[in-house]
């Protein structure tokens, strides 16, 4: 019975490790985006939606990394998350395409973020 509880053990640590070595991380690719000082995001629509997008955030005025991650935090919500990236002095933007009840595209997520800024 001892035996039995060792081999088990190592079958679980090697399918553990196994799985662990196998989920590397891809670097993430941003699409352009432009952000205006009222928080109205715009996405580029040359081409269809993509699920992360970056821009200048130049126009958003933050005074330090904690207002920057502040502000972000009130334009948050369920459908599209805002991330300040403070040294690089740019917005980074998830759009969670996999939250709408239908595929939606870049016209609709254009005019879905322009209502939330106002």
């Amino acid at each position: 019975m001892n035996n039995l509880k060792k081999i088990f053990l190592v079958v679980a640590l090697s399918i553990t490790s196994f799985s662990f070595s196998q989920t590397s991380e891809q670097p993430v690719e941003y699409a352009s985006a432009t952000i205006s000082a009222s928080y109205c995001l715009v996405l580029d629509n040359s081409s269809e939606i993509k699920e992360f997008y970056a821009a200048d955030a130049s126009a958003l005025n933050w005074t330090s990394e904690a207002d920057a991650i502040k502000k972000c935090g009130f334009y948050t919500n369920n459908l599209v998350t805002y991330q300040a990236d403070y040294a690089n002095g740019k917005i980074l933007v998830h759009i969670h395409t996999d939250r709408t009840y239908e595929s939606e595209n870049i016209v609709w997520w254009n005019e879905y973020l322009q209502s939330i800024c106002k």
